[in-house]
């Protein structure tokens, strides 16, 4: 992978429409129907009229109707309209379908039905164009890079605080804990995605991300993609809200080629996707190929992250000892300056507590692959065109692979000598993935934890999260897990700081 100073050989082009999206993805449908041979035997699963009864009440996305399928295990069967799917609760038949048969699957139906948002980023995108389009981006993400990015993340974190110290002057103590977390990873995602400040755009893309994703679970029914087609109340919404976002981008992309253009140098992750060139072609990512890439990153970054830090703050709210055990940390590292990127592989405790809030309620819930080619699996003939799927959330709350699964326990990640290990829980591999696995795997997962460890230890010094209702929030499932209710909190600062 190589970059050129050469702003002269920017890409030229348009953004397609999301009605061109929305074309593209009913074409990509159509390809993914495979005509199933009879007679095969099916794992057991649910009862069709089960089945039946939860597509027609909306639940196929639902955590209730995916645990139903996990709780058969090793692997379950499920005719849900056109599609016939396989739940995995095994961490061999995960590791064996994700990772070791990675390249002879494909994006799921379901991840294909989010292209009128995300486009064919590296999210949705098959190969070859994922394999290029995946090492273009990469460079954004090397430790080098998300070195750089520290101090900004500990600068809009510190921004948060002082709007905090603000409304507590006021008697503004009242907060949605979803909501100013999505302000806090948005003010992140401008500085290190854009090199910008959206604090002025944040209500914007905030109101319109929350459009799109509110309607995302109907676009992952049976009909849902077919539904679009039509002029309903849902698709002018939808479409409205994509609009809005394409515009902020496009505005953003423009800005940043016209600062090249003009000579700077600019370090955010756009300039190095804008300058990014395939080393055998020399080419460099459309205009339409960056609005994808930057959807992809603008969601990932901003939305998971958001969902990891609200989950975890309430965590720290039902939990007072956990939260007295992690201020300790808290109060020792870098107790007289800010943090910064270094620090993060010291924040040990820290660091648990976000592995433990993920293992428990993670922001990306499930996965799914859809069959190039037919495989045996577990003594089943799985034909091609068969989508399997395996949750995080239920594998990772899976009490025959973590002990106590159900508790919130930060410290089963830590080793002897106190130090954070993903080992340390002794669990087998693929009963723990929030990022993924092989050539999917999450692109930031590294950005996404040290943002995670270094908001959370930055606000946590001075300030107390307390939420409302702990035990009321419940998960609502979507492209992620989000809490249902926001949770409202009261903020309050901490004795002494």
């Amino acid at each position: 992978m190589t970059t050129t100073p050469n702003a002269q050989a920017l890409p030229n082009d348009q953004m397609l429409t999301i009605e061109q999206r929305l074309a593209l993805t009913r074409e990509a449908m159509v390809q993914l129907r495979v005509k199933q041979p009879k007679g095969i035997r099916r794992p057991p699963g649910p009862s069709r009229r089960r089945v039946a009864s939860a597509i027609l009440t909306g639940r196929v996305t639902s955590l209730a109707f995916m645990g139903e399928l996990c709780s058969i295990k090793p692997i379950s069967f499920a005719r849900v309209g056109p599609e016939n799917l396989y739940a995995l609760s095994d961490p061999e038949l995960v590791w064996e379908v994700f990772a070791k048969l990675d390249g002879t699957t494909r994006r799921s139906m379901a991840l294909q039905a989010t292209r009128p948002i995300l486009g064919n980023g590296i999210l949705t995108s098959e190969e070859p164009e994922h394999k290029r389009n995946r090492s273009l981006v990469q460079p954004a993400f090397s430790p080098r890079r998300i070195a750089t990015y520290g101090d900004q993340m500990v600068a809009a974190t510190q921004r948060l605080s002082s709007q905090w110290r603000d409304r507590v002057r006021t008697g503004d103590t009242g907060i949605l804990v979803s909501e100013q977390m999505s302000d806090l990873t948005l003010d992140i995602v401008g500085r290190t995605l854009f090199g910008a400040d959206l604090t002025g755009d944040a209500v914007e893309i905030s109101e319109a991300l929350t459009a799109v994703l509110g309607r995302f679970s109907r676009m992952l029914s049976p009909a849902g993609v077919v539904l679009l087609r039509f002029p309903t109340p849902t698709r002018r919404r939808l479409i409205e809200s994509v609009e809005r976002l394409d515009a902020v981008v496009a505005r953003l992309i423009a800005q940043k080629q016209a600062q090249l253009l003009a000579g700077e140098d600019p370090t955010d992750m756009l300039a190095v996707l804008i300058q990014a060139r395939d080393p055998e072609s020399g080419q460099g990512l459309s205009v339409n190929e960056l609005r994808d890439e930057v959807m992809t990153l603008v969601l990932a970054g901003h939305e998971t992250t958001a969902n990891a830090l609200s989950w975890t703050w309430l965590e720290l709210s039902r939990h007072r000892e956990i939260r007295r055990w992690v201020e300790e940390e808290w109060d020792t590292v870098g107790q007289d300056r800010s943090l910064g990127i270094d620090d993060v592989g010291q924040l040990h405790r820290t660091r648990a507590v976000v592995a433990e809030s993920m293992r428990l309620n993670p922001p990306a819930w499930i996965i799914s692959r859809r069959l190039r080619e037919d495989i045996s699996l577990d003594g089943y003939n799985i034909p091609k065109g068969s989508t399997l799927l395996a949750s995080q959330y239920y594998m990772q709350r899976d009490p025959r692979y973590w002990t106590d699964a159900s508790s919130f326990t930060p410290s089963r990640w830590l080793n002897d000598d106190g130090e954070f290990d993903e080992k340390a829980p002794g669990q087998p591999r693929a009963a723990w993935f929030p990022f993924g696995f092989a050539s999917r795997k999450c692109i930031g997962d590294r950005f996404a934890l040290a943002e995670a460890v270094l908001a959370l230890a930055t606000l946590g010094r001075d300030w107390e999260v307390v939420a409302s209702a702990p035990r009321d929030v419940i998960p609502v499932p979507a492209v992620t897990l989000r809490p249902g209710n926001g949770i409202p909190a009261r903020i309050r600062p901490r004795i002494g700081h």
